[in-house]
């Protein structure tokens, strides 16, 4: 399979208003997008190539035991588990918390046994300050944090996996860190609620410490290097920086979904990824 051409979500430079409201069963994002159709190369063959510190992701090789991603004893138990093993593995940390799981399908019809979500769309790291990252860690956490000083660093991840069948119609895409800046990045805040408001009522201004969380949301760039490995199967798995308490290190990998209108015969993604954060003492 050769790279390819895709077309990916940018923020707007003239989006002024960066937030997603989530209700149950409905999202609302007022963030606008400046969609760009980059390169995006295939990291077939250059597995090895790339690693969490170099690069911001790597692709691990990893059988699950669980087969079944409808059954949420099982990815509660032990895919959490492995996970969890995996990131320790990957990162060579002392401690390994997870912050949950989420499926996510591509097909119009998402009313599966677990509730799911549509590929995620646009360019963005989910965690968008050191303040940010520790508070999701907070509410999300599925066992106690070590408090701050009693740790000398935390890498925050996502451990990506499809198990549809391969070739997927949106495969996952990654920036690679070095293509970026630090300084990159604006906050796309999130709001829980009970109804996604009317966008003609969405407030112009809002308190930030109102959002459950942030991400960061990416302007376009020329310097951007993008990759993603065609053909993924349910014994592989993406594992990528969302925040990286040490800066002398790719501590962040943007990412996003993309249609790939190369492949015949794609099946509808479905995958699961899990977050977690990893201590070091």
């Amino acid at each position: 399979m050769d790279d390819v051409a895709a077309t990916l979500n940018y923020l707007a430079p003239w989006s002024a208003r960066n937030r997603l409201y989530v209700a149950p069963g409905d999202h609302l994002t007022t963030t606008e997008y400046d969609p760009r159709t980059v390169r995006v190369a295939n990291g077939r063959g250059r597995e090895a190539e790339f690693t969490l510190d170099r690069n911001g992701f790597a692709l691990v090789t990893r059988d699950s035991a669980v087969t079944d991603f409808a059954d949420r004893s099982r990815l509660d138990g032990p895919y959490t588990e492995e996970a969890a093993a995996i990131v320790r593995d990957q990162t060579g940390a002392d401690e390994v918390v997870s912050l949950g799981w989420m499926l996510r399908r591509a097909a119009a019809d998402r009313s599966g046994a677990l509730p799911a979500l549509p590929p995620a769309p646009d360019v963005h790291v989910d965690l968008h300050t050191s303040a940010i990252a520790r508070g999701y860690a907070q509410v999300h956490a599925r066992s106690a944090l070590p408090a701050p000083g009693e740790y000398r660093r935390a890498v925050y991840t996502s451990l990506w996996r499809t198990f549809s069948p391969p070739p997927q119609d949106w495969p996952l895409a990654l920036c690679d860190y070095r293509s970026t800046d630090d300084s990159e990045g604006s906050a796309n805040l999130l709001f829980r609620v009970a109804a996604v408001p009317a966008r003609d009522q969405i407030p112009d201004v809002v308190d930030e410490a109102d959002a459950e969380s942030a991400a960061s949301v990416f302007a376009y760039s020329p310097a951007h290097r993008w990759w993603y490995f065609p053909g993924m199967h349910a014994g592989e798995a993406l594992i990528f920086k969302l925040h990286d308490t040490d800066r002398t290190v790719a501590w962040r990998a943007p990412h996003t979904s993309f249609h790939d209108a190369t492949v015949t015969g794609a099946h509808p993604r479905e995958s699961i990824e899990l977050r977690t954060v990893a201590f070091f003492y």
